[in-house]
């Protein structure tokens, strides 16, 4: 599987960090050797690898840095295992972008690298893997998040307050005389088809739960979406369909909740992986 649509999307995210890395390349220079700093299931992390998130993304805590790569290794062997794999002249293309992001060239990114003790091959390398790590979490986390809307609505609504839900719902108003004579028809709780036969008309409307008749409250409230039951008074029988549920949300704090879902989700993602993985942490400096 290749990730060529989501290449440039994510090569816009390596660029950030590095903003103004042409301007400030730091004093210190690093000393690397290609120590070998953790495992991941039997493959090496080392201290290039580390060393380059931390300038990548001003990460000045060695540990941090490690157990974030530790996450980006273990995202990206995911990854490779179901055949995700980006090809290499998009690399290429990532690195090119990202040097001229930086006002310079390829050939003068890598000798800035160099003089950080930081070759060419190790930066690729490290671009490609959170690039898989990146695409992982796209395809894994986050596009099932967003594939079902209505759970994710719910779940946004459950954190925040004084949020009232919205039905969208289909009735069909039945007289119970009518309703007694065709049973076997309203079996079939096809809305559509039933309205047809006997020549009665559908409402559909939007209303809070306290809008509806107190009949159809109480059947809306347990039904999930698409599916339809029977509520009943004196007179009528009405057939009900939940087509939807929608909220009227403030903006700015629906995006802080999915901000925060997302991050327990890709967290929830990782912690699952580190359950299954053999990992071994060598230097903790």
């Amino acid at each position: 599987m290749r990730l060529e649509k989501l290449i440039w999307f994510i090569s816009l995210i390596i660029a950030l960090p590095l903003g103004t890395f042409a301007q400030n390349t730091p004093k210190k220079v690093w000393v690397l050797t290609e120590e070998t700093v953790a495992v991941v299931n039997k493959e090496p992390i080392l201290l290039s690898d580390v060393k380059l998130y931390q300038l990548l993304f001003g990460v000045k805590d060695f540990k941090t840095a490690l157990e974030r790569v530790i996450d980006i290794y273990l995202v990206s062997q995911y990854a490779k295992e179901r055949g995700l794999s980006i090809p290499p002249q998009k690399i290429g293309e990532i690195v090119s972008n990202f040097a001229k992001s930086q006002g310079l060239t390829v050939e003068e990114l890598y000798i800035r690298l160099q003089k950080l003790s930081l070759g060419g091959s190790a930066f690729n390398n490290f671009i490609e893997r959170y690039n898989l790590y990146v695409g992982a979490i796209n395809i894994f986390v986050l596009k099932p998040l967003y594939e079902n809307k209505e759970e994710l609505l719910l779940l946004i609504a459950s954190r925040l307050k004084n949020v009232q839900p919205y039905y969208t719902v289909e009735i069909l108003k039945i007289p119970k005389s009518v309703a007694e004579k065709n049973e076997d028809l309203l079996l079939s709780m096809d809305i559509k088809k039933i309205s047809q036969k006997l020549d009665i008309s559908p409402i559909k409307l939007t209303a809070k739960l306290q809008d509806l008749k107190p009949q159809i409250a109480e059947v809306v409230k347990r039904l999930s979406p698409r599916k339809s039951d029977f509520a009943e008074d004196k007179d009528f029988l009405y057939l009900v369909k939940l087509e939807g549920v929608s909220y009227k949300f403030d903006e700015a704090e629906k995006q802080k909740v999915i901000k925060q879902i997302e991050e327990e989700k890709v967290t929830e993602f990782i912690n699952s992986l580190k359950r299954e993985a053999v990992i071994k942490v060598l230097i903790n400096e």
